[in-house]
């Protein structure tokens, strides 16, 4: 539903108030961000109220205007957001002020204009809540409800009699059980049915009455979801049950919540509605919360499971079962939302058709809450809709997502949640960046099924991520209802385009941009993935359409040249460059203050302007090639030169800077000290006077999880010596370069997975500092070690998954698998079946080579045979 716009919305309210403050502006315009602020509660409001009642044509059509609403207040801030960004670019006074002048002269005022837009919107919505009392009617008490992801709230009657079709018996024999004077027992009816059969449905038909509830003392209504937290759940029903009787909360008399809930109870007669339970145990965990007193009291449950409902309810007589609808009732539901203009009368001349396919119009009535006759989508339908709604409006939108990406499309985890991060769905906590927050997300979805993990680091987390291909169509469903995202894809035949464009996706096997398609200016987002070739006057003409573009993702597109009107897009957040020809980055990306990523790895990018000193907001610079023909040679990483600027210092935020080469002074490394949030650090160029300045700077972050150092050339040391502390957060570390002595600080890195030394040409072993690391899962030695033995140690290394050994002549070792790049043949034919040294790596069960010839691998297995 619309809640997902309403979120994004919230958080873009954040940036305004310390614009404000900046520009100084006077205090109705504050005051007019706030009444924003307010009505943004009262639409939320109205979604929490009428969470789970999809398929209503008039809540649809309220839904709609809503969002529509939500999307004019998102415009409204953006604008406010994009005109403000242009008095901020000029920090001294004079040229600012007539960069302002020449701007409002340019644009007509627009912050002065806002109020009126603002009127606007209020218009819409004073129009909206006068028109439909009934939906929003309780909205103004709504702070004294409970809103959280394990329980939701139903309120106001929304279904009409004539919005059900079939169970007519059965509905009858429900409400004269639930109505019952002369039953003053606790009575618990149970209605169970498959997924999508009605129950909900169902059951609101008949709660939400006031001739039905009216006859109880209070009310409650409980969407029980499958990772519930009990405490909020009886919080939430404490709260529902004293708002239904006017009552203020209970205050705090040192009982827990369960007992306080209890005591309310006794003594009333209550009806409460547990909606959805899954497990026999989480009927457990409720019910001693329900007082079983000679009240006349009613507890609803639905349920899937035929074991919970007969555990739940107080007879067989009181369980009430939905096993879809008969032709008949089934043809009238078809025809209802076949034909809404005709009152749902099916034409005389279709009557003689519809019974001739009667077969196919009984699979299309089960399907016409899919809006679409495919019966694999609505079985996936059916068994993914309740997990979805029971995501919180951030989770909805993280999983929606995945329509941007075409189908068997794997994304990496670290592109994904940093598009979560700059669409705002995930937001940094005290404890967590944004960035984690994302991950959690991911995660949570991997472990709820919906999300489908490609491929694993090493470490044990998620590298690439996809949905399956049924999944993806149920996602691409759900954004088009809820005008999420629109897709092009010429290869599949298929443009799923909302009614209001706000995530634009062009597949691969569009060769230019839609010419016909009318942006409107609304597009938020645009994914423009491996375009075979671009027009650079659509792409230009398009871009000056979409001034409030906050994505931007050109990965894989046959770009050879940065688009200059980039740089028009003032609120950009993420612009992505990867895998794309161009070369040059220009002076005016200034413009871009509220850029956080800019991802240019595989470019051909090697120099970056000094004024990307100016991007304060910049959280991700990822700038980075590797020739992987060469993979093995000293320079097969090439990274970008910044030109130095006394700015640099102000980059605060960042917290990825890979991989940068050191300019001849060094002066990078004085400014990396004021650099302490930095996560992922990648430096090359390091010469040994360098070592000094870096330690200092390295030992002041305090959250570095990956640091990768690499000298000038192979004769060029690495001085680390003095490096007498390296943060414990360290998960990966690579060194490239000579060495005179291993920094001792290593071995106390309890949290190092993944270490590669390579050239430092140690004349002891590097393996007495590392055997004892606990949590080493990868280890790479390339020409590390000059010495003869390389012996490693039993009872060492004890989690070691992958180890690679290059250009080392004696080895002996234990391991479960052994890859070697380019080692000499002589020890190549003495691993071989029947040699000499074979009974060293008996034990291995996979033994692979790799040789570098004429620029090219040449690979041998060298594992045992099953007959071995």
């Amino acid at each position: 539903m619309a809640e997902i716009a309403i979120s994004s919305t919230f958080v873009l309210l954040e940036i305004v108030p310390p614009l404000i403050k900046k520009l100084n502006l006077r205090e109705d315009v504050q005051n007019e961000i706030e009444i924003l602020r307010d009505w943004l509660n009262s639409l939320k409001a109205f979604m929490e109220d009428n969470y789970g009642r999809e398929g209503s044509r008039m809540l649809d059509d309220q839904v709609e205007k809503v969002r529509k609403i939500t999307y004019d207040i998102e415009n409204v801030i953006e604008e406010f957001i994009l005109h403000s960004s242009q008095y901020t670019f000029h920090n001294h006074l004079i040229t600012q002020k007539l960069h302002n002048f020449a701007h409002n002269v340019r644009h007509g005022f627009p912050l002065v204009g806002i109020s009126k837009k603002i009127a606007s919107i209020k218009e819409h919505i004073d129009e909206l809540k006068s028109k439909n009392a009934a939906f929003f009617g309780n909205n103004s008490n709504q702070r004294d409800r409970p809103s959280s992801s394990s329980s939701k709230i139903m309120a106001s009657p929304l279904l009409l009699d004539d919005e059900i079709v079939g169970y007519e018996n059965l509905k009858k024999e429900f409400i004269r059980h639930l109505v019952d004077r002369d039953n003053n027992r606790l009575a618990r009816l149970a209605v169970v049915g498959p997924a999508g059969s009605g129950k909900t449905t169902l059951v609101k038909n008949v709660f939400w009455k006031p001739r039905i509830w009216g006859q109880f003392d209070c009310h409650a209504w409980i969407l029980v979801s499958r990772n519930f937290d009990l405490e909020e759940i009886f919080i939430s029903m404490l709260k529902q049950l004293c708002f239904s009787r006017k009552e203020p909360y209970p205050p705090d008399d040192g009982l827990n919540t369960q007992t306080k809930l209890h005591k309310y109870l006794v003594g009333k007669r209550y009806v409460v509605v547990l909606d959805d339970i899954c497990r026999k145990e989480d009927w457990d965990a409720i019910k001693d919360a329900l007082p079983n007193a000679f009240c006349g009291s009613r507890v609803i449950i639905t349920t899937s499971s035929s074991d919970v409902a007969s555990i739940c309810a107080s007879s067989s007589d009181h369980t009430y079962r939905l096993n879809g609808l008969e032709w008949l009732e089934g043809l009238k539901l078809f025809c209802r939302n076949a034909f809404p203009d005709i009152n749902g009368e099916c034409p005389e001349e279709l009557k003689n058709l519809l019974c001739k396919y009667r077969h196919k119009m009984r699979r299309a009535a089960a399907c016409h809450c899919c809006n679409r006759t495919d019966p694999n989508l609505f079985v996936v339908k059916n068994s993914l809709l309740p997990s979805y709604m029971d995501l919180s409006s951030n989770l909805k939108s993280c999983f929606l997502y995945f329509s941007i990406f075409p189908e068997d499309y794997s994304v990496k985890r670290g592109r994904l949640t940093r598009l979560w991060v700059a669409e705002g769905f995930a937001i940094g906590t005290d404890g967590q960046t944004a960035e984690e927050v994302a991950e959690d997300y991911l995660n949570q979805l991997i472990h709820m099924n919906l999300v489908h993990v490609s491929k694993w680091d090493f470490d044990g987390r998620p590298r690439n991520c996809r949905v399956q291909n049924l999944v993806l169509n149920f996602i691409i469903q759900k954004c088009k209802d809820e005008d999420f995202a629109s897709i092009f894809s010429k290869e599949k035949n298929m443009i799923h385009q909302s009614r209001k464009i706000r995530r634009l996706s062009v597949h691969n096997d569009f060769s230019i941009l839609p010419r016909d398609t009318d942006f409107g200016g609304g597009v938020r987002s645009m994914f423009l993935l491996r375009l075979l070739k671009i027009s650079a006057v659509d792409l230009e003409k398009n871009l000056r359409t979409l001034k409030l573009l906050r994505i931007l993702d050109f990965q894989g597109a046959s770009l050879t040249k940065f688009p200059q009107d980039i740089t028009r897009l003032t609120i950009l957040k993420y612009l992505n460059l990867s895998d794309t020809n161009i070369k040059i980055i220009p002076t005016s990306i200034t413009k871009l203050f509220y850029l956080e990523t800019l991802d240019l790895k595989r470019t051909n990018v090697t120099l970056l302007p000094k004024e990307i000193s100016h991007l304060h907001n910049l959280r991700h610079l990822l700038a980075y090639k590797y020739n992987m023909e060469n993979y093995v040679n000293f320079d097969s990483a090439q990274g970008v030169e910044m030109l130095y600027d006394e700015g640099i210092g102000k980059l605060t935020n960042l917290q990825k800077l890979s991989l940068v080469k050191i300019d001849e002074k060094g002066q990078i490394l004085q400014v990396l000290k004021k650099m302490t949030q930095l996560r992922k650090l990648g430096l090359t160029g390091l010469e040994w006077k360098h070592g000094t300045e870096l330690s200092a700077s390295v030992g002041l972050m305090e959250n570095l999880k990956t640091l990768d150092l690499c000298s000038t050339t192979k004769q060029e040391y690495l001085q680390l010596g003095d490096m007498s502390y390296l943060p414990q957060t360290l998960e990966r570390l690579y060194l490239k370069g000579l060495l005179t002595e291993f920094p001792a600080s290593i071995s106390s890195l309890s949290k190092l997975h993944k270490i590669h030394l390579k050239w430092s040409k140690l004349d002891y072993s590097p393996l007495m500092a590392l055997q004892f690391l606990p949590n080493l899962i990868e280890l790479q030695l390339v020409d590390c070690y000059i010495g003869e033995d390389l012996i490693f140690e039993a009872l060492c290394f004890t989690k070691l998954k992958i180890l690679v050994i290059e250009e080392l002549l004696d080895v002996n070792m234990i391991v479960e698998e052994l890859t070697l790049y380019d080692m000499p043949k002589e020890l190549i034919a003495r691993l071989r079946e029947n040699s000499e040294d074979r009974a060293m790596v008996i034990y291995i069960p996979v033994i692979h080579s790799f040789t570098l010839k004429d620029q090219s691998w040449e690979f041998e297995n060298l594992s045992h045979s099953f007959s071995q």
